[in-house]
């Protein structure tokens, strides 16, 4: 009987292990060829380990696991590297009980009872890669591949900004590390691809594999490089690994240390991991590395990974809840974004019960709707979003025909991405434009909420920004507004007064004019140092010294925002009371 239950609960097991090798499989796939992370980090550990747990269990590897191998198949369409050295991958854990275990495995293979050191460095979330010098010069960039056979992508060295091309001490030897896209970096991108009505990207990790796993040349990107190991040179630890790959002119991991004992590399860890939010790379943990380079061999390795290395994976920054409510929002310029309420959770810390869902684009790839269950990410201070849909209903949700504003009737931008709101007399609108006007980016108006700002437009006090500086002649009507008190209105009026000694800079950025940046604002005040200088170059047409000095597309939103009548109304208005 034993002996049929054992068969029965084995062909089970053996059942669940096909399903999870496939599901495993696919997410690495899309992973790896197609550059797409369609499952959060701690699911995938999570398959990972119950497919190993079953293995161990019955002692039996089916083909193809996914356990036995080091990153993925190197896609055909690259130039296959053979390597002499695999480019393994690292085990992980996410609990101190399993870093402790990691700890006595070592102690117990080396037969050593006093304390190991360790060297602790940031946990890149990037793309690993080799860098193969020879006479003295760069001459091969090489992804991890399966660990034994990788790809070819030197051609696209270039968008790397921070690795040397010419080695001037060492000859010979090949430098590995993590390829990453800044934070930083990867917002600017976005907002461009968002300002050309292209899809944007979904994460640093994915963009900068994307950006150097291409064969479409690439001008606008920039990556950079994390080294971690040198080969081909004397060395006897992993610090002084680091120290030489710094002096050959290569970026490490910011703070790494050297940790005498497992109780240290702990203290390290709960020390760095709420520092990660600040950082300008992405990292899900920390590496826990053997300082001492003799005792590898010793400790030696398996199919996948080194013995003498482990992940320590932090706390993922990413939960569950449903979708509640979607609405919609208008912006100051017209352009229509959506909002869903969800089921209150807590995550790092906040309670999150919005998330947004930036254009109808992002909702129609997704079909989402009210009533779906979604992963929630929230990385350092973006705001919460969806990554991940795990649908509850069937249909999706359709966006308005109408302004939830004005009732106006939506229309698409070009490319059918997201919905506009062409009523200039849009309330919302102007509500917008007047709360970003009085903005800490603007003109700092103190006293001005949002909240204050409605109260005003809704009682016909301001209708244009150059209605702030009327204001003074209406206190009477100012100290009838519920919540307007004498003292408040002073400070608010006080206020607006020291607005027009602002930088003209300041007033560039309170009007709103599509990408014109702060930085771009500046180096206009620069060249045109007053409103009136201003003015002569719309009156004269001259866009020509715009577009030389800013940019063409700059220049064009200069241009059509200007061309509107009531716009450069304002600007004559404003001339006449700003201080020049």
């Amino acid at each position: 009987m034993n002996f049929y239950m054992n068969k029965k609960n084995l062909m089970a097991s053996k059942r669940k292990m096909k399903r999870l090798i496939s599901l495993i499989e696919n997410w690495n796939y899309n992973y790896y060829f197609l550059d797409q992370s369609i499952v959060e980090d701690s699911i995938y550990d999570k398959h990972l380990r119950e497919l190993k747990d079953l293995e161990i269990k019955h002692n039996l590897i089916l083909p193809d696991s996914p356990t036995q191998k080091a990153g993925h198949s190197a896609s055909n369409k690259f130039r296959p590297i053979v390597r002499q050295k695999p480019m393994l991958s690292l085990d992980s854990v996410d609990n101190y009980e399993d870093l402790l275990k990691f700890d006595e495995r070592v102690k117990k293979i080396l037969k050593k009872e006093e304390e190991i050191e360790y060297i602790c460095e940031w946990k890149i979330d990037g793309l690993s890669i080799g860098l193969v010098y020879q006479n003295h010069q760069l001459i091969q960039v090489s992804t991890r591949g399966n660990g034994n056979i990788g790809e070819d992508v030197t051609f696209n060295k270039e968008l790397i900004k921070n690795i040397p091309f010419f080695l001037s001490t060492i000859a010979n030897c090949e430098i590995r590390g993590e390829i990453y896209m800044k934070k930083s970096e990867f917002f600017r991108l976005n907002k461009e691809l968002e300002k050309n009505d292209s899809k944007l990207l979904a994460n640093p990790r994915n963009a900068a594999s994307g950006s150097l796993r291409t064969l479409v040349p690439l001008q606008n990107r920039k990556l950079h490089f994390f080294a971690y190991q040198l080969f081909n040179s004397s060395l006897d630890s992993q610090s002084t690994c680091l120290r030489e790959l710094e002096k050959l002119g290569f970026a490490v991991s910011p703070d790494y240390q050297l940790c005498k004992g497992i109780e240290k590399t702990k203290e390290f860890i709960q020390k760095h991991e709420p520092k990660r939010l600040n950082l300008d790379f992405e990292s899900d943990g920390i590496v826990v590395k053997v300082n001492n380079y003799d005792f590898y061999p010793l400790l030696g390795q398996t199919s996948r990974f080194p013995r003498w290395a482990i992940a320590y994976k932090f706390l993922a920054l990413s939960t569950t809840s449903q979708i509640e409510k979607i609405y919609v929002e208008v912006s100051r310029n017209g352009r229509i974004t959506y909002v869903a309420e969800i089921k209150p959770v807590t995550l790092q810390g906040s309670i999150i019960s919005k998330v947004t869902l930036h254009n109808y684009s992002f909702i129609r790839n997704l079909k989402l709707n009210i009533g779906d269950k979604v992963l929630i990410k929230k990385a350092g201070d973006v705001i919460p979003q969806i990554i991940q849909l795990i649908k509850l209903t069937e249909n999706i949700w359709l966006p308005p025909n109408a302004c939830p504003s004005c009732n106006s009737t939506l229309k698409w931008n070009p490319t059918n991405i997201y919905q506009i709101c062409d009523n200039n007399y849009c309330s919302q609108r102007t509500i917008n434009l007047l709360a970003h006007f009085a903005s800490k980016s603007g003109l700092d108006i103190k006293g001005l909420s949002q909240k204050n700002i409605e109260k005003l437009y809704q009682n016909n006090l301001i209708k244009k920004p150059i209605d702030f500086y009327q204001l003074e002649q209406k206190r009477e009507e100012l100290l009838k507004l519920e919540g307007f008190q004498k003292k408040s209105i002073d400070n608010i009026l006080s206020s607006i007064k020291n607005s027009k000694k602002k930088p003209l800079t300041n007033l560039l950025i309170a009007l709103g004019i599509p990408l014109l940046s702060s930085v771009k604002a500046k180096k206009l005040s620069i060249f045109y140092p007053n409103l009136a200088s201003i003015r002569t170059i719309i009156e004269n047409n001259e866009w020509e010294k715009i577009r030389e000095l800013l940019g063409e597309e700059t220049q064009k939103e200069m241009k059509n925002y200007f061309q509107n009548p009531e716009n450069f109304q304002l600007l004559k208005e404003l001339e006449k009371i700003w201080g020049n």
